[in-house]
């Protein structure tokens, strides 16, 4: 009588429960929902339980019980069976054998089994709802207790029916145990209302869920197993090993125990080892839990990580790589961190955007190697910089792929610093190379950003970007700064080579007529220079005679009144001398002609006038009038 009143309160109540789930009336975040959905669970499978023993004892009523059919029926003679039936009969897959399938024990287990999984993890989450101080809770709790009561009278019942009366009530009496569990583990989180731990809510269906698994595997295994005939009693499938554990004290080898005693004949309880052990299994294993909760104060840290050890909470030291033993957990910890691992940072980068797969050496270039400006990179990052349009001043968009390598100080204070002063490195250093970035594009064009030297640029950026992580003391040592590029954004980028274009051609017309008019400056220039330096030489060889000239006349004119006739004599015969000795000569000898003195034809000589004037320099031609 006990286990059909439960039978037919959890029927009403999994009812009650699998509308407000379909329905909706909760909140997705209500903890309502998983405690319904553990309660709706486990009275599912105790309805599931019952209905195999239903069956069960159906079948034992109709076999040791069987109906008196009247004479008239037994008399009467079967008609033959139709041309349709024994085709039907023939066919290897038929409706008949597909509803005798699908009413088997089996596959109706496996079904219910599986839609406790559902049911049971409808309501998993990880954050709740607190619930609201209102009737509903506690009317909630009194229905559970009165279920609970119920529960524990049904299962009462059934532990102490003997195996004669009711075979199945002893499976049975492990599956109330269940639903009493779960029901009791529902109560702290209505009682608390504002307690939202996870766990706590979640307990009920952790109970469930094993043992759902467990009646799912058996309903399938059963279909493997071969039929039985119809004189043998159906097996009871609807058992769980795991809810028999649910006693105190807990007895997890007695299972083991019994099948052995009763399929071998070894009783476990008669060897002296297995007393030994037991007896001895209390210490040994405090032992080695005490030895293993010691050994949580050995720390490895590997080559590439140094340790950061807490004692207490409070770090007293940072340990290199290598063993070290320090207090047991929770007295003593280690935090792990980085020893000298160089990372690479883009400004542009989305923080949930992985990293690049490696590409081959001998296969295509990755995509991150693409520098075109008409193609969107992932790193490229949009920039506001200044402008102008026309005679006033406007904004522009570009986009750039800034990079930085860094890594985490070598000293203990910057490890210190990086494990304790910031949560996420990575997106601290972005952030702080943004702010950096829009400063120091801000005042520029993008003329300047295209010119200006890709390496001063670099460096500007570093010292910056350093100086605000050591004022945030990070912890964080920048590397390098690398300025991949530095662009117009990809829709402009045509229009931009277009103008760049012109601008060159402009420049490049611009450059070669200042070359020609330097060209012709520079030989005007040579042309003055090459005539000035030749007057200047003239006039000085004029100057240099005149005064040559003026100088032997003051000589011979001192001369002259120094020494008288002599120097006019010696003078002469030096005229002379010169005179004759550019002329041929003609001897004669006064001495040959005794009548006649011999005469010279002076005409054919030049007289002393013209030779004094062929000694004189000769007057200088005048320049041809320019």
């Amino acid at each position: 009588m006990a286990a059909r009143v439960v039978f037919g309160l959890s029927a009403a109540i999994f009812l009650l429960i699998v509308t407000a789930l379909l329905t909706g009336i909760f909140e997705p975040s209500s903890r309502w929902i998983p405690l319904l959905s553990a309660n709706a669970a486990v009275l599912t499978l105790l309805a599931v339980s019952f209905y195999n023993a239903q069956r069960i004892c159906q079948w034992r009523a109709g076999k040791f019980a069987p109906s008196i059919e009247p004479e008239a029926v037994l008399t009467e003679v079967e008609p033959s069976a139709t041309v349709y039936q024994r085709l039907g009969a023939l066919m290897p897959v038929n409706l008949s054998r597909i509803n005798d399938f699908l009413k088997s024990d089996g596959v109706w287990l496996a079904s219910m089994a599986a839609l406790v999984l559902f049911v049971a993890l409808k309501g998993w989450g990880n954050q709740f709802l607190a619930l609201d101080e209102g009737s509903l809770r506690w009317v909630a709790i009194a229905m559970i207790a009165a279920a609970m009561f119920a529960a524990l009278v049904a299962e009462r019942h059934l532990a102490v029916t003997v195996n004669e009366a009711w075979p199945e009530a002893c499976a049975i009496a492990p599956i109330l145990r269940l639903v009493l569990a779960v029901q009791f583990l529902s109560l702290p989180a209505l009682i608390f209302p504002t307690a939202n731990i996870s766990l706590l809510i979640n307990l009920p269906a952790i109970l469930v869920v094993p043992v759902a698994i467990e009646f799912l595997l058996r309903g399938l295994f059963s279909l493997f197993t071969p039929p039985q005939a119809e004189e043998i009693e159906p097996a009871f499938l609807a058992k769980s090993q795991l809810a028999t554990q649910l006693v105190w004290p807990p007895r997890p080898l007695l299972l083991l125990q019994h099948n052995l005693h009763r399929h071998f004949g070894i009783d476990l309880r008669q060897l002296w080892a297995f007393t030994v052990l037991r007896r001895a299994c209390l210490p040994v294993l405090s032992l080695m839990l005490l030895c293993g909760w010691l050994l949580t104060g050995m720390q490895q840290v590997s080559p590439t990580q140094r340790g950061i050890y807490e004692r207490f909470g409070n770090p007293v030291a940072v340990l290199p790589p290598g063993l070290h033993y320090g207090l047991p957990w929770p007295f003593g910890q280690m935090m792990l961190t980085e020893n000298g691992q160089v990372h690479e940072l883009a400004a542009g980068e989305e923080a949930s955007v992985g990293a690049e797969p490696l590409a081959s050496a001998e296969g295509e270039a990755p995509p991150n190697a693409d520098r075109l400006w008409d193609a969107m990179h992932s790193f490229d990052k949009a920039q506001m910089i200044a402008g102008q349009s026309g005679n006033q001043q406007s904004l522009q968009i570009i986009n750039s792929d800034v990079r930085f390598m860094w890594r985490i100080g070598l000293t203990d204070n910057a490890a210190l610093a990086a494990v304790y002063h910031s949560i996420n490195l990575p997106e601290l250093i972005r952030s702080t190379a943004n702010q950096v970035l829009v400063h120091q594009f801000s005042s520029m064009t993008l003329e300047q950003l295209l010119g200006e030297q890709r390496h001063d640029l670099a460096r500007q950026i570093k010292q910056a970007v350093q100086q605000k992580l050591d004022g945030l003391h990070s912890g964080v040592e920048l590397l390098a700064t690398v300025v991949e590029a530095i662009h117009p954004p990809a829709g402009a980028a045509n229009a931009f080579h277009g103008v760049q274009a012109a601008q060159i051609s402009a420049q490049a017309l611009i450059s070669r007529e200042r070359g020609h008019a330097a060209e012709l400056a520079a030989s005007a220039q040579t042309s003055a220079s090459t005539r000035q330096n030749q007057a200047k030489i003239n006039a000085t060889d004029v100057t240099s005679k005149a005064q040559s000239t003026a100088r032997r006349f003051a000589a011979q004119k001192q001369a002259v009144a120094q020494s008288g006739q002599v120097f006019v004599d010696e003078l002469w015969f030096s005229q002379l001398r010169q005179t004759l000795g550019k002329s041929p000569l003609l001897i004669i000898d006064h001495r040959i002609g005794a009548t006649a003195q011999p005469t010279i034809d002076l005409r054919e000589f030049p007289s002393l006038s013209q030779a004094a004037g062929s000694d004189a320099p000769s007057k200088p031609t005048q320049e041809p009038s320019r």
